[in-house]
């Protein structure tokens, strides 16, 4: 198999030139235990800078400063459950934006909280409406973050020099994404069979399955979510109405796509015990995102020939879910 990211024994100017071009790690243990003979391959987008696929949001910032809507002395404002708010907080540090952070505070993770404070982002906690139902079932990303998008745009439309990112309908996260995508056709040669993803934003889905999809018509591309939250719309289901400017953006558009072949709902349980596989069989040492996408992805595997390819992404380290072990999109 082809590889992006060899290791180059280099001095770089900024931790911002070591985004990206992450190895791939082939499952070997577990797959054997198992008793599978396809290959299930894990893009270890951990080893970003930051920790996670989230640093790749670097190309977000630096389009927004080349058209001028990003600025010295701006503040970066976003909504996010962790990893966004991670990576644009570090990207924010090497820059020398002051970094704003709107954080559903029902779902609220202490080790977060403390990257958070080390990158000098100041944070603002925002209610989440039904608390226990995330605590029980999972926490899916576009949903816990619609009230600090509120806040997020109440700020930008008040104060200048404020540039919310707008994760959830920015089309520069989707590119940024579809980098990945020409990655992981190198890193295999153009096989894969199978592509697997879990859903927050929609953006890691939607890139990579738009260039897989080009490239090879017959991938299978599987959105994972959340255990189904009793009383919660779906936010990929038909009966999901969105808000404009709120709601919707990339995950109203993978729903119009047709990319989704199957959607597959993954509990904190399971998601929890594929993580712990992964570091005690593999030496991965991952949060629940990975360990959902994982338990989909080997029983994906059970299903092809020797030959075939699974793939999906280590999303982020397990550092951030020490006290707090959810899975959280």
């Amino acid at each position: 198999m082809g590889y992006v990211g060899e290791i180059m024994l280099r001095v770089v100017d900024s931790i911002l030139e070591l985004i990206g071009k992450t190895p791939m790690l082939r499952l070997n243990r577990l797959a054997k235990s198992e008793g599978i003979q396809a290959n299930v391959l894990l893009k270890l987008e951990n080893l970003n800078p930051s920790g996670s696929y989230k640093d790749r949001f670097i190309r977000m910032v630096e389009n927004a400063e080349k058209e001028g809507r990003l600025k010295p002395g701006y503040t970066i404002v976003e909504s996010s459950s962790g990893n966004t708010a991670i990576a644009l907080a570090m990207i924010g540090a090497v820059k020398g934006y002051k970094v704003k952070i709107f954080y559903p505070k029902d779902v609220w993770q202490m080790e977060k909280k403390k990257i958070l404070e080390r990158f000098g982002a100041e944070i603002i906690p925002v209610p989440l409406e039904e608390t226990e139902i995330a605590k029980k079932y999972g926490v899916h990303g576009a949903r816990v973050e619609i009230p600090g998008r509120i806040k997020c745009k109440e700020l930008e439309e008040s104060q200048p020099n404020v540039w919310w990112a707008r994760q959830f309908s920015n089309p520069d996260n989707v590119a940024a994404h579809r980098e990945m995508g020409y990655e992981i056709l190198e890193q295999t040669n153009g096989k894969v069979d199978v592509f697997i993803a879990s859903i927050g934003t929609g953006g890691n889905f939607l890139g990579v399955a738009q260039v897989l999809k080009d490239k090879i018509p017959n991938v299978k591309c599987i959105a994972v979510e959340p255990s189904q939250w009793p009383g919660w719309i779906d936010p990929l289901s038909k009966e999901a109405k969105f808000i404009p400017g709120i709601t919707g953006g990339i995950i109203e558009e993978i729903r119009k796509s047709g990319l989704v072949d199957e959607i597959v709902y993954v509990s904190n349980d399971e998601a929890k015990d594929m993580a712990y596989k992964l570091s005690r069989m593999e030496g991965v040492f991952c949060g629940m995102s990975t360990g959902a996408n994982v338990h989909v992805a080997i029983n994906e595997a059970k299903k092809l020939k020797a030959d075939q390819n699974v793939v999906t992404c280590a999303v982020d380290r397990g550092d951030r879910y020490l006290t707090d072990e959810r899975f959280i999109t």
